[in-house]
């Protein structure tokens, strides 16, 4: 019984250090796709202030 009871200890231990793991990794991933989208921003700000301009891709035409 001692032996089922360290088992169940164990596993939970690896589950809760799994989940735990999982959780700092999404919210890492979180954190640097929130700065990369808000360098994105004032880097396209900064351009439009020194006079760069938009240029919208030109639809292709469709072969048929």
């Amino acid at each position: 019984m001692k032996g089922n009871s360290r088992i169940i200890g164990v596993v939970l231990a690896g589950v809760s250090t799994w989940l735990l793991a999982s959780y700092l990794q999404s919210a890492m991933r979180r954190h640097h796709k929130k700065v990369s989208k808000q360098l994105a921003k004032e880097a396209h700000q900064c351009w439009e202030g020194e006079g760069g301009t938009i240029i919208d891709a030109v639809p292709r035409p469709v072969a048929g």
